[in-house]
């Protein structure tokens, strides 16, 4: 028999209408994220093939996702230079991934220290973090393996989380920031490992953190939902318009721009290109729709956080199609 949910609804007054959202009890949600948990978890050393080959010629991401892709300079690419473009875009994504989960697995030990340490809310935020440690070595051992070196964030955003190790506890930023970088890296993975023409490595390790991922959204998206319901407008106003700014220097700053000089591009031409490409900026909408939606449908993006957003480009729906 499965578990069983209890819930109410509140309603969060915003600028756009008022918006119903359905709340949920965190003990049966613990507990039920607990049983998928035992059922659906992986030990990458085992479940990724690490000594697949890697073919040459077979691109890390599908080329929509690049970030060159329908530009005159990737047009003037070489098909290797493609590849090799992809494959070093695929490390930055992992190198942002690992340090965004440090930042998770710190939220989530502040968050089981301000509950009963013997609660499933308690006991799924420490499974959560055993995930999250798995998934950065995961990554890390990915960029290894292609050859390559994991890099640091951009000096702001490192020094920043820095600093958030030992900042007040404030968790409507948290779970909002979580769901920004956990809804956007899922969209890729989705679409890499469903993609046979990809490097097999790639759409293994997109498949294990998928899986695993799905569930961590659930936990996220619950959590934000409860804090939502109880912050008074001007909290909410503020860390709605934290989040967009984080998601336009996440925008502006995940490609380091040393990796078009490695596939022997300029730096600052290519840089350049993807910041003004129309269809890179759909693929940012498309990839953060689902984080849209829900950010929508619970009052989150209201005040300056929604017009931030629509600015960013990720307010209106994306017509782009992903294969």
């Amino acid at each position: 028999m499965g578990v069983q949910t209890a819930s109410r609804t509140a309603v969060v007054r915003c600028k756009n209408g008022d918006h119903t959202i359905e709340l949920t009890e965190r003990e049966p949600v613990a507990e039920r994220l607990i049983k998928i948990s035992r059922k659906h978890s992986f030990n990458p050393d085992t479940d990724v093939d690490w000594d697949a080959p890697q073919d040459p010629d077979r691109f890390y991401m599908p080329p929509q996702l690049v970030s060159l892709y329908e530009t005159p300079l990737w047009d003037q690419m070489t098909h290797r230079q493609r590849v090799e473009l992809s494959k070093r875009e695929v490390a930055e994504i992992a190198s942002f991934g690992i340090w965004a989960e440090l930042l998770l697995m710190h939220i989530l030990v502040k968050t089981a220290y301000r509950f009963r340490y013997d609660s499933n809310h308690t006991a799924y935020a420490l499974t959560e973090i055993a995930d999250e440690c798995r998934h950065s070595i995961m990554f890390g051992r990915m960029v290894r393996t292609f050859g390559l070196r994991t890099r640091r964030p951009h000096p702001v955003a490192y020094h920043f989380g820095k600093l958030s190790a030992g900042a007040p506890y404030m968790p409507l930023h948290m779970f909002a920031g979580i769901l920004v970088v956990e809804e956007f890296t899922d969209s890729l993975q989705r679409v890499a490992m469903a993609d046979e023409e990809i490097q097999p490595i790639v759409r293994q390790v997109s498949r294990i953190h998928v899986i695993e991922e799905a569930r961590h959204i659930r936990y996220a998206q619950e959590e934000l939902k409860r804090h939502i319901a109880t912050a008074s407008p001007l909290r909410r106003r503020l860390a709605a318009a934290g989040i967009a700014r984080f998601v336009s220097f996440i925008q502006a700053t995940l490609i380091h721009p040393a990796i078009y000089a490695e596939v022997g591009l300029d730096p600052k031409e290519a840089r350049r290109a993807a910041a003004t490409s129309p269809h890179r900026r759909a693929v940012w909408a498309w990839a953060m729709r689902r984080c849209t939606r829900f950010f929508d449908e619970v009052g989150f993006l209201d005040g300056r956080g929604r017009t931030l957003w629509a600015r960013a480009g990720l307010l209106p729906d994306s017509h782009i199609t992903i294969p």
